[in-house]
């Protein structure tokens, strides 16, 4: 140990750069005080986190009031990480303008959360929208999205809720990370606006960095459904490798958003899903490879002997033809208690399950089941646990609060 105190702390910071993950980042830097504080310079921390992906730590449930965090369990490698920010952390978001009951959580990615409340007069487009950082307790709020663009939003289809009330939404808004990490300055971020109209898909983009909403450009309504005059609603939104990607139902085909040209496009899965009666949103998964390739993971539940199994694919650019990695036969309890993928981190997929059936009556068991499923080592394990009467739902991925900096 003393050999390595008398290293300068460039030297030093190339050697804890390099530890294999944030959890042994955080058990290197409390072995001395040295440790401890170049592991916490600002400097440090962001080249730190540039190199190494954040940990799952927990999941996001609203229930319309706040967004509770719901931290890892043990036996999870990451449960003491995200015990740390469930404490340090205000995921009741008391800090934000009241009411506190009026704002819904839309996303989290970078330590930030996604928020929007409806405005006077019941619009169910047009919102307030925060981006806040729970750790931190600290908020910005969007401008409003500029007449001469809001002009082109036309009768909206709802895209969630559907009884007007103060969950109801007509747009899909959600973060994307934007520019690069350089010098001191804060990572930025943008924040993408959607709503599907009568023949047309309407899209904005703000940036942090320049303060302002511009218009994109997305494929034409016809390609994303099965009639021009159909309203389109937009599945279970999922990523990999700078990409969105959103099944639309009916047509079993995917419109993506590749957020690093800022552009639109529809690739058609309609070959894979072929035969299946029926398939909902959250029942298709991206994953990023280490490749580069991206892996598609798609839960057939409908089957005649009630089984459920997981088919994963794998193609590198949209032009390649999707190839069969592997078939996996999840357990057979899982046939009716299959709820969908909820994220994927590294390999594992995060699913949702409902409680037993047979437990119905005891209220004890009345929750869902948050699983990690290993796809190499086919290993299974319990990852965290919420109400049963939670609603929509979002894996959270970060750090600790000692490895974590203001991002708002």
């Amino acid at each position: 140990m003393a050999g390595l105190l008398d290293l300068t702390d460039d030297v030093l910071a190339e050697i804890l750069v390099r530890v294999p993950s944030p959890r042994d980042l955080a058990r290197a830097s409390a072995a001395c005080s040295s440790f401890r504080r170049l592991a916490a310079s600002p400097r440090f921390l962001r080249r730190f986190r540039s190199l190494h992906p954040p940990l799952p730590l927990g999941v996001l449930c609203h229930d319309g009031a706040a967004a509770p965090f719901h931290p890892a369990l043990r036996p999870h490698p990451s449960a003491p990480a995200a015990r740390a920010l469930a404490l340090a952390s205000d995921f009741f978001l008391s800090f934000l303008p009241s009411p506190a009951r009026g704002w819904l959580l839309r996303d989290h990615r970078d330590d930030r959360l996604l928020l929007d409340r409806a405005l006077a007069g019941g619009c169910t487009a047009f919102t307030d929208i925060a981006v806040c950082d729970p750790l931190f307790r600290r908020y910005v709020m969007l401008p409003p999205i500029p007449d001469d663009l809001a002009a082109s939003v036309e009768n909206p289809y709802l895209q969630r809720g559907g009884d007007g009330g103060l969950q109801s939404r007509s747009s899909e808004i959600f973060l994307a990370s934007c520019g690069t990490d350089s010098g001191g300055e804060e990572p930025s971020f943008a924040v993408i606006w959607m709503a599907c109209c009568r023949g047309k898909l309407v899209a904005f983009f703000f940036s942090s960095e320049s303060q302002q909403w511009r218009a994109l450009s997305p494929p034409e309504h016809y390609a994303l459904s099965m009639r021009r005059v159909m309203g389109v609603r937009l599945g279970q939104r999922n990523h990999a490798h700078g990409c969105f990607y959103w099944m639309i139902t009916l047509t079993h085909r995917w419109l993506v958003l590749d957020t690093r040209r800022m552009e639109f496009f529809v690739a058609d899965i309609s070959p894979v899903l072929s035969g299946r009666a029926m398939m909902f949103s959250n029942q298709i998964s991206t994953m990023d490879s280490m490749d580069g390739s991206t892996t598609v993971v798609v839960a057939d539940v409908f089957r005649p002997d009630k089984r459920c199994v997981l088919y994963l694919y794998k193609f590198m650019y949209f032009s390649d033809p999707w190839q069969l990695q592997s078939k996996i036969n999840l357990p057979e309890e899982w046939g009716y208690r299959f709820r969908g993928i909820v994220g994927a981190y590294e390999g594992s997929l995060f699913m949702k399950l409902d409680h037993p059936k047979q437990n119905l009556r005891d209220p004890v068991q009345q929750n869902i089941t948050y699983f990690v499923f290993d796809i190499k080592t086919m290993q299974l394990g319990r990852f965290c646990e919420i109400s049963s009467g939670s609603s929509e739902a979002y894996l959270y991925t970060g750090f600790p609060p000692s490895q974590t900096l203001p991002c708002v």
